[in-house]
């Protein structure tokens, strides 16, 4: 497959490399969307990422190609990206975002600017019909956004601003909600 590897600080490729091969529990998405964020700029230009080559990205949106679960097959999904590890101290507390060992695509493991990844079934957030790849791929930083009005303390005018920006469906419905927990919505 066809990915964007990052080899170094200003390294990056457009180049083959071998498909993912997904293990059990976890989904092969074929990639149908994705978004250049701006910390991929400086893993790009400055910075680089935990480990070389990389291929980078963290805001996509696929649809499911193999699991587990045969119903997902065909599914539309994005992915939360951040992988906690489920033993420290803040994830007992499910505060995964202060995940003190966590993992995350496109930066400490391969990410999306490829034909495909194979990600966490747990991370998988399913996508409403009406939600198009596109769409579902600024999931993560529509729900970064809606969290920082949400800690702000702007309080109902949220509400408002959210469908103003159109994006109250996402933000309003549950729908980021779920994503920011990383779990799934059907």
């Amino acid at each position: 497959m066809k990915a964007l590897n990052l080899h170094g600080v200003e390294d990056l490729r457009y180049e083959e490399v071998p498909c993912p091969e997904r293990k059990s529990g976890e989904v092969l998405l074929k990639i149908k969307a994705a978004g250049i964020c701006g910390s991929d700029i400086p893993r790009v230009f400055t910075k680089g990422t935990y480990h070389f080559p990389t291929i980078i990205g963290h805001e996509f949106a696929g649809e499911t190609v193999e699991a587990d679960d045969s119903e997902l097959v065909g599914r539309g999904a994005s992915v939360f990206p951040l992988l906690p590890c489920g033993k420290c101290s803040a994830c007992q507390e499910e505060q995964y975002a202060r995940c003190s060992d966590y993992d995350y695509y496109g930066s400490r493991r391969d990410g999306a600017m490829a034909e495909y990844i194979d990600v966490k079934q747990e991370n998988l957030c399913l996508l409403p019909k009406e939600v198009t790849y596109e769409e579902a791929a600024m999931s993560e930083p529509a729900v970064v956004a809606l969290h920082a009005f949400r800690k702000s303390g702007v309080g109902h005018g949220v509400r408002h601003w959210c469908n103003w920006l159109d994006i109250g469906s996402v933000g309003e419905g549950g729908w980021s909600e779920e994503y920011h927990h990383g779990r799934q919505n059907g």
